[in-house]
């Protein structure tokens, strides 16, 4: 109600303490003001290059538990690079209606039953129960037996949208046993054997856009370059500044 038919109101009633009728109409207007629809906000972000989302993730800060899969930091980025990617379970083409970009989309898809792996839809199709829709589908690599045991015991676990802290150390660089695995977790999806026009599985692939530059813009989402991992915000910051110290030293195979 405005301010002028309360107004017309307390004439009309010849109210006797009109400042009543006033505290009334402020209350209502407090009352309204407080109205309103929580937004569902939608974040393709995994920890991301500015750390873990507070709005949409339960946040551990204490040290990553190794009895615990966490789906900010190990289930999101391997469904982005495996399963959210274009013609599959991206933000526009999402196959029949399941996308798997954020945690919002993954559980409205109705794939996962939280502590029931056995009867979640995703379980069934990337072990390939039903050949014809095994995920990734070929001639895409299918998920190792170890990514399957993690969203098995994530599901196991009650499905949580959970993060913790992983620890790393920028000064450590080593290409196969710093580098390389980040690349083939985040990045296989895409630049696998049979992913993109840009290839990323030996030294030689990868030294080659790191020394040119293109690695980094895209890692960064700099000098015109699509942010990298696709469909995501980023890698952690930490793995970041380790690939910028490993082309600083001139990209060796160390």
């Amino acid at each position: 109600m405005s301010f002028d038919l309360w107004m017309q109101l307390l004439g009309t009633m010849k109210v006797k303490y009109p400042y009543i009728f006033l505290l009334i109409f402020l209350l209502t207007l407090m009352v309204n003001a407080c109205k309103h629809e929580i937004p569902v906000v939608e974040h393709i972000l995994p920890t991301g290059s500015g750390g873990i989302n507070p709005d949409t993730v339960v946040i551990n800060s204490d040290p990553c538990n190794p009895d615990t899969v966490y789906f900010e930091n190990t289930i999101l980025p391997m469904l982005v690079s495996k399963c959210a990617q274009p013609e599959c379970h991206d933000a526009i083409t999402h196959q029949k209606g399941i996308r798997l970009y954020n945690y919002v989309r993954v559980m409205s898809s109705g794939v996962v039953q939280p502590g029931n792996p056995d009867d979640s839809e995703m379980i069934a199709a990337i072990t390939g129960i039903e050949p014809d829709t095994i995920m990734p589908p070929p001639p895409n690599d299918p998920l190792t037996a170890e990514q399957i045991t993690w969203i098995k015991t994530w599901i196991q676990q009650g499905a949580k949208n959970n993060a913790c802290i992983e620890e790393c150390d920028p000064s450590k660089f080593s290409f196969s046993a710093n580098l390389l695995p980040v690349i083939e977790f985040a990045c296989e999806g895409c630049h696998g054997i049979n992913g993109t026009e840009i290839e990323l599985t030996t030294y030689s692939q990868i030294s080659a856009v790191a020394l040119d530059g293109r690695l980094m813009s895209a890692l960064k989402g700099i000098n015109g370059y699509q942010l990298m991992p696709y469909n995501t915000g980023g890698l952690p910051l930490c793995n970041i500044e380790q690939f910028q110290v490993w082309v600083n030293a001139g990209a060796p195979n160390n």
